[in-house]
């Protein structure tokens, strides 16, 4: 068995890349564009994230990372909950109208949503849907990361991922 430490969370005291710097290295990557949803006492909020990732298959948990200033963080602490789903080639609209492209006064009007047991927001027709209790949150710079115990999935395999690399949608391509 090997004995580690946890270390916290700190701000480093290294010479650090610019935003800009990160921005463009990251853009040569490849992310899953999703769609990150939750509701509390009636109010149903969601955001486009491509920052996301699963963490264990027992438990499964899945990890997101929201922006510390989103009203989204607040809405997932009271609910204890939040789903995500992993947009398909051909959801570009919905990408875009959940990163707030558009200034729709319902985000939720595009696409065809109902809901989870839970009561969080579902995207009916998806690649991947995944409804999440949070089990935990870490403050990490500007963002706050959940961590959430699947406890209901959806897959479509005739879905394929709609991607974001070098700042635009790409789709996902399956080579045999």
């Amino acid at each position: 068995m090997i004995n580690h430490a946890h270390v916290p969370l700190k701000t480093s005291t290294s010479p650090t890349i610019s935003p800009r710097e990160f921005k463009d290295a990251m853009a040569g990557l490849a992310f899953t564009v999703a769609v990150a949803t939750t509701s509390y006492a009636g109010e149903r909020i969601g955001r486009t994230i491509t920052s996301f990732m699963p963490l264990s298959a027992e438990p499964p948990l899945l990890m997101i990372s929201i922006d510390a200033s989103s009203r989204m963080v607040d809405l997932i602490a009271a609910s204890q909950q939040f789903s995500v789903t992993a947009l398909s080639r051909g959801q570009e609209e919905i990408a875009d109208v959940f990163a707030g492209k558009g200034n729709l006064p319902d985000r939720f009007s595009v696409g065809s949503w109902d809901v989870w047991p839970s009561g969080s927001p579902r995207l009916a027709k998806a690649l991947l849907s995944m409804d999440c209790e949070l089990v935990g949150s870490i403050d990490v710079a500007d963002h706050i990361l959940f961590v959430g115990t699947i406890i209901e999935a959806r897959f479509d395999p005739l879905h394929k991922a709609l991607l974001w690399s070098e700042r635009n949608y790409k789709g996902a391509e399956v080579t045999k």
